[in-house]
């Protein structure tokens, strides 16, 4: 009798073992069904972004040679369409389309100051104290391309504060920065706090 309760046991884990194989094989199977459904989906959407790209490039001017031959190929049912596509691509990424996501690249201009500097000239042509929010306006006036929050410029003050260089004031709950009379025309670091 003392083999049957090992016997049971093993016979239940054994029966656990099996159901979760069942399992494991139905949710395989669940997966692979949507994987396969997601790459059609894949394929479907490659093929449409093929069509907009042909469209596209029928669309876009052309040096005026090319413009007809091209246009002319990409007429719809042209059996040399995607041959003629294929042979005006290498040309337009040569010169790639602006993206919108990207800020323009600048030529070579002068470089900005960091983020300290320019706090530190801003509060030295200042004859009163200015608040963090006063600081950013006006950075961001200066350096339009730049994106600057409020909270940055606080935190740099609050780091200029710390080495003694800006003094910090409180009127109420507002809080206001001063150029220290100590810190003289001698340039920031210029290594401290990029934006």
């Amino acid at each position: 009798m003392s083999e049957s309760p090992g016997t049971e046991l093993a016979s239940e884990y054994s029966a656990r073992i099996a159901r979760d194989l069942e399992i494991n094989a139905q949710e395989q199977d669940r997966l692979a069904t949507e994987i396969a459904a997601l790459e059609e989906q894949l394929r479907a959407v490659r093929e449409n972004r093929a069509v907009l790209e042909r469209l596209q490039q029928a669309l876009t001017p052309q040096a005026p040679a090319s413009a007809s031959a091209s246009a002319s190929a990409s007429a719809p049912g042209s059996a040399t369409a995607d041959a003629d596509t294929d042979a005006v691509v290498p040309h337009q990424r040569t010169e790639p389309a602006p993206n919108r996501r990207t800020v323009p690249k600048q030529g070579p201009a002068e470089p900005k100051p960091s983020l300290v500097e320019a706090v530190h000239a801003y509060l030295a042509e200042q004859r009163e104290p200015r608040s963090a929010t006063d600081v950013a306006e006006a950075i961001r006036a200066a350096q339009p391309g730049r994106t600057i929050k409020t909270t940055v410029i606080r935190t740099t003050l609050e780091n200029l504060v710390a080495r003694n260089r800006v003094r910090r004031t409180k009127q109420g709950r507002a809080v206001f920065y001063t150029l220290l009379a100590t810190d003289g025309p001698e340039a920031p670091e210029a290594g401290a706090e990029e934006a």
